[in-house]
């Protein structure tokens, strides 16, 4: 299982928030495939297979999500794959939102419909806004 970190509100594993597309691409360094999220999507995102990473109009990284096999941790904390509860105990302000978890605060979402998270997204500033 792959172990990443991320540091909210600046990048997840070496993809930093603000990055070009091409910058992203090459910090990552996995084959990639291009795609709109839904039919409301202004960019088109890159999916990685084990994350999709998004893109704001200038095409600079605005989220990271993380989905999969892989363990994420924020400060040497593990905090996906973990359960909703567990999650809670390090991001406290984690507000439900018909089945996700969202922390304005830090930028951070959890997909958990079925209350066992699915992926877990991570934003620029004021991407939950």
């Amino acid at each position: 299982m792959p172990k990443w970190s991320a540091a909210p509100l600046e990048g997840v594993n070496g993809i930093k928030f603000g990055m070009s597309r091409d910058e992203v691409r090459k910090a990552v360094g996995r084959a990639y495939k291009e795609f709109r999220k839904n039919k409301f999507s202004k960019t088109l995102t890159d999916d990685f297979g084990i994350c999709h990473v998004f893109y704001n109009p200038d095409d600079k990284c605005e989220a990271v999500e993380v989905f999969g096999e892989c363990e994420i941790s924020v400060n040497g904390e593990v905090i996906f794959p973990l359960d909703i509860p567990s999650v809670k105990k390090q991001i406290p302000d984690l507000e439900e939102d018909m089945g996700s978890y969202i922390s304005k605060k830090l930028s951070i979402g959890i997909y958990a419909p079925e209350g066992t998270p699915e992926s877990i997204l991570f934003g620029e500033a004021g991407y939950y806004e």
